[in-house]
């Protein structure tokens, strides 16, 4: 028998993520079925099962997928204040155009979560390790690049810029401008920086 090698297992789940995308996103999350997903796939519903043991599970890698998407994102920027404005807009061009396909999927679990504890709590895992993340890349701007007064709550900080993102995610589900979207971001965070200043 041939061995499974990691990139052919990296390869396949890669498949069976953007599949869930599709159909969450067409369907929404409780109307999509597991066999559906393997199918689009084009795997057997028991190699899907292999990789996900459930559709949380599966959502659960979605937001692993999408964590990652931030860390790429936000590495490269926020290192000096001068270029605090570009940084901003870069952020919000490049992670709102890897998540666009994510977004409704998001909203859709977010609903189906207050029927679904299991899911809930997934939602919860990964929003607490957005907060995590953002707190900490927040830190190291303080410490590298001279952001924020040392009394500011760093955390609370990050849960308000992450509010801040969804609600400009929503704006643009329901038709707002990508360019008015951004034009917020930009000028909302420039007051929060700049206000929690040194």
């Amino acid at each position: 028998m041939p061995k499974v090698t990691t990139e052919h297992k990296t390869k396949v789940r890669e498949k069976i993520i953007q599949s869930a995308i599709k159909n969450f996103s067409k369907y929404g999350y409780a109307n999509t079925k597991m066999d559906e997903i393997a199918s689009l796939a084009d795997v057997s519903k028991g190699t899907l099962y292999l990789y996900f043991t459930s559709k949380e599970e599966l959502f659960y890698s979605i937001c692993k997928y999408a964590e990652k998407s931030l860390v790429q994102n936000t590495t490269p920027l926020f290192k000096d204040k001068k270029n605090l404005d570009r940084d901003l807009g870069e952020f919000f061009d490049s992670y709102g155009t890897e998540t666009k396909e994510t977004e409704r999927v998001w909203f859709e679990a977010i609903s189906e979560s207050m029927r679904n504890p299991r899911l809930k709590q997934m939602i919860g895992r990964h929003k607490l390790g957005i907060e995590e993340y953002i707190t900490e890349f927040l830190k190291q701007m303080k410490s590298k690049g001279g952001f924020f007064k040392n009394d500011v709550d760093l955390r609370a900080l990050a849960i308000g810029m992450i509010a801040l993102y969804n609600g400009l995610t929503m704006n643009r589900i329901v038709g707002k401008s990508d360019a008015d979207n951004k034009d917020v971001w930009v000028k909302t965070m420039n007051a929060i920086f700049f206000g929690t200043g040194n």
